[in-house]
């Protein structure tokens, strides 16, 4: 029997790519949830059209509202998250677990996780598997060094790193996804791990940035270190690892040299009464000084030992549209979770529970962009050249 899912934000842009991704991989009746029923109804009409029959409907659904939220869960298997709605995460969760309803969001936050993991014995205690921090990043970094760990006998250093070049200009952005962007900056850790210890960047270190090749059309790129939940466990996942970590690099020098420190003062000094005047900065700041090329990479640079020898490996994902390869490893993860491998009650990250090899092959065939490098040469697409 097919299974029933609500996407709650399932009409914005991120949880419409989902869907359509959903129904184009999967047999699953969706649900799309939101504030406005109206462009919930026009959105499951168009993907009705779009993939044929009648697999998609619209309800109306308020984050803060867990009647509400209770309802529109009732006979639901799982409930996607895809809204700028982080900081209702009490509401949704509690009305998944009273419905006894699977989680799975996509937002980054702080709060968010720490919301989460004081509801993990009643998570564990509901049967109900939950699955936090989805998509691009958070999501994917962690995954691809457990990647590189089924791929050397001993995984000695892993560093993943990010460029996105947005067209910001040509998305719908609302102000709530921006408020949620700045929780980023909010949140902030810049720590390493290195020589066996996690420790923070300090000022003389972001003298001398790691620098990643992204190839074309970005090059190498300064990057700086963002600390993700999902990676502080990877010392103790991979025996032997010493150096890891996740990297980043900038937006647009506008936006990197001048909004970001900005925000980030004003964020310390007044809280949550800055968010919305920085959002809306940083919105015309991405939008105004975001030039093209455009693209979303993201690259693995590991090392270790294999039959015996020193080796290297590396990992490239691409996709022209960030928003493109944030919703494919969201749906290449819940393939697994239909098919029951993965599924087990608790709270887990997106980024630990999918089988590595299988997740990067759907989402290659999905769309992004794939390429392997073997001791500092081409090792094409495929897995077996490996």
């Amino acid at each position: 029997m097919a299974k029933q899912i609500l996407i709650l934000g399932g009409y914005g842009i991120t949880g419409r790519l989902i869907a359509s991704l959903m129904l184009k991989e999967t047999d699953t009746q969706l649900v799309l949830a939101g504030r406005s029923r109206e462009k919930g109804e026009e959105a499951a009409s168009s993907l009705n059209r779009e993939f044929g029959g009648q697999r998609v409907r619209a309800v109306m659904a308020d984050a803060a509202d867990v009647p509400g939220l209770r309802a529109a869960m009732q006979g639901m298997d799982l409930v996607i998250v895809a809204s700028s709605t982080s900081m209702f995460v009490h509401q949704v969760a509690g009305a998944a677990l009273q419905e006894r309803v699977d989680y799975f969001d996509l937002q980054y936050s702080a709060t968010k996780l720490a919301t989460l993991q004081s509801l993990s014995r009643e998570i564990e205690a509901a049967g109900c598997c939950f699955i936090t921090d989805g998509g691009f990043h958070p999501g994917l970094p962690a995954g691809l060094v457990r990647l590189a760990a089924q791929h050397v006998e001993t995984l000695e250093q892993a560093r993943v790193g990010s460029v996105i070049k947005a067209d910001w200009a040509g998305y719908n952005v609302g102000l709530a996804t921006l408020e949620e962007l700045l929780s980023v900056f909010r949140d902030y850790k810049a720590l390493e791990y290195k020589d066996g210890r996690w420790e923070e960047m300090g000022l003389l270190g972001m003298m001398k940035l790691l620098a990643m090749d992204f190839g074309s059309p970005f090059g190498r790129q300064p990057c700086y270190p963002m600390f993700l939940e999902e990676m502080r466990t990877l010392p103790e996942q991979c025996p032997g690892l010493r150096d890891t970590g996740f990297y980043i690099g900038g937006f647009n020098w506008f936006v990197d040299w001048f909004i970001t420190p900005v925000a980030m003062a004003a964020l310390g000094i007044w809280k949550d009464r800055a968010v919305r005047p920085t959002a809306k900065w940083m919105g015309w700041g991405l939008k105004k000084f975001s030039k093209p090329p455009f693209g979303t990479v993201l690259k693995l640079e590991a090392s270790g030992v294999r039959n015996g020898e020193t080796c290297s490996l590396g990992l490239t994902l691409s996709h022209a549209d960030g928003y493109v390869l944030t919703a494919i490893p969201v749906v290449a993860c819940l393939r697994q979770y239909l098919e029951g491998s993965i599924r087990k009650p608790g709270l887990w990250f997106q980024a630990h529970l999918p089988e590595p090899d299988q997740w990067m092959q759907d989402m290659e065939r999905m769309g992004v962009a794939v390429s392997w490098q073997k001791n500092g040469a081409a090792a094409g697409s495929g897995w077996g050249n490996l």
